[in-house]
């Protein structure tokens, strides 16, 4: 399987987000953005990386970069898709699953943000859904929402069922 199907499978819209692909090195970056469109950071995921090994260029699956102290964040890009809430997530993947189906979805790339988080997404306007893992993280994350929704079964979004996105979409649509 090249890389571009493995993102599809990963539920990655292509079009609306870009990434930077190295098909070579099977390896997708990820800009991130502050609220102002500045890029501030970038995200690399190797899928032949080692699970478990953290910010590791050369030998974890993730490899995050952020111009500190900004806050940062992946997929502002998915904020005109949709005039609905926006879905905070931990991670790119678990975005992915809700702007594939036209919802805005934030990931903040880690699962207990800065305070300036909090005012930054007010500045938003709309009602902010953070979609938790059901452990001590995810509860980390549920302080950033208006609603909160803790994923069954111990998976995340990304690994939930189409079932379950569905749900989520249904139950916050405006």
């Amino acid at each position: 399987m090249n890389i571009y199907e493995h993102l599809r499978q990963r539920h990655m819209s292509l079009e609306l987000h870009r990434p930077i692909v190295d098909e070579q090195r099977c390896i997708v970056t990820y800009l991130l953005y502050n609220l102002s469109g500045q890029i501030v950071g970038y995200q690399q995921y190797n899928p032949n990386g080692e699970k478990g090994v953290f910010n590791s260029k050369e030998r974890g699956r993730y490899y995050t970069y952020r111009k500190a102290p900004t806050v940062t964040v992946w997929g502002v890009e998915s904020l005109y898709q949709s005039t609905g809430p926006i879905y905070l997530t931990e991670g790119v993947y678990d975005a992915a699953r809700m702007t594939e189906r036209g919802q805005s979805a934030l990931a903040t790339l880690c699962n207990n943000p800065p305070r300036d988080y909090r005012n930054w997404l007010r500045m938003l306007g709309r009602p902010i859904v953070a979609v938790c893992d059901n452990d001590e993280a995810g509860r980390k994350l549920a302080k950033y929402g208006d609603y909160v929704e803790v994923v069954p079964d111990g998976k995340d979004l990304g690994d939930s069922s189409d079932e379950y996105v569905e749900y989520l979409v249904g139950k916050y649509a405006t």
